[in-house]
């Protein structure tokens, strides 16, 4: 969770949250520390993090389950999602259900149990949908078909289910048609977010592995990246738990010679030289 964005299409955070299992890490890279003269902002931050620390306190956990295509299971897995198969039938209230393309056939069929389960404090994430997968269960969703380049956004704060999302992660600098939500829910980002009026649903209309960045312009990379944060991002809001090799790393000393385990268990594409735009500006 960044909990300050900056740098080069605002992909990079000096200060980030890090949640697994029932702890916490405050990642800080703020220069709060080795000041010269005495700095007021700086001690504030710093003052403010150990209170944070201090007194944080885990939120309870919950089960995914899935509907859609397999490709999408496999990036949900590859992001570090525990996430189960949703056959159909009756869900816990603390469960959450995620519905990507190819998995509206599940709603369709099980829309009265899915509906009871909603009103009962369920809540669920689609991702990719479309009006004829999602209407029923959602009376008073609209939808139009509409080219998708960028759009702002107000920061919706800690508590949202929008939660450390900006307008960054919904530029998409390959231009494609999606099907933006017009009405029927509160709008954000264009259409291209949405978030139905009693927090039970969170919609999100872009699809990071339908994003082949392969055989196109490498600046598809970077929307493959940041609309992949998008969506592990709202999966976290929802309490979804997930496992990183974070933590692993720092139980075994990194070789300082030659160290490039960094290139494995932290991103969903290898990084390489081309990634980084600030790579020729000699800053």
């Amino acid at each position: 969770l960044p909990l300050i964005d900056g740098g080069y299409s605002l992909q990079y955070s000096p200060l980030m949250e890090y949640r697994e299992g029932s702890g916490m890490v405050l990642f800080c890279q703020m220069d709060v520390t080795g000041r010269t003269e005495s700095e007021p902002a700086a001690e504030i931050l710093a003052r403010n993090m150990i209170s944070y620390v201090s007194y944080w306190k885990p939120r309870e956990s919950r089960q995914a389950y899935y509907a859609g295509s397999d490709s999408g299971k496999a990036h949900l897995e590859r992001s570090s999602v525990t996430l189960e198969d949703y056959e159909g039938g009756n869900l816990r209230p603390t469960d959450i259900l995620i519905v990507g393309p190819e998995g509206g056939s599940k709603l369709t069929v099980n829309q009265k149990a899915i509906s009871k389960w909603l009103k009962k404090g369920g809540r669920m994430l689609t991702i990719g949908i479309n009006m004829e997968d999602i209407g029923e269960l959602l009376p008073g969703l609209e939808m139009k078909k509409e080219e998708h380049i960028s759009a702002y956004f107000e920061s919706q704060g800690a508590g949202s289910l929008l939660a450390g999302i900006g307008p960054a992660d919904i530029h998409n600098r390959a231009p494609l048609e999606v099907s933006k939500i017009t009405s029927g829910a509160e709008v954000f980002g264009d259409g291209v977010l949405a978030v139905t009026k009693d927090n039970s649903t969170v919609l999100c209309q872009l699809v990071p592995w339908q994003l082949d960045y392969s055989k196109e312009q490498h600046n598809v990379k970077q929307t493959f990246r940041r609309s992949s944060f998008l969506v592990s991002r709202l999966i976290g809001n929802l309490d979804v738990p997930g496992t990183t090799k974070v933590l692993d790393r720092f139980n075994s000393p990194a070789d300082p010679v030659n160290d490039k385990r960094w290139l494995e268990g932290l991103y969903l594409d290898e990084p390489e030289e081309w990634d980084d735009p600030y790579r020729f500006f000699r800053w």
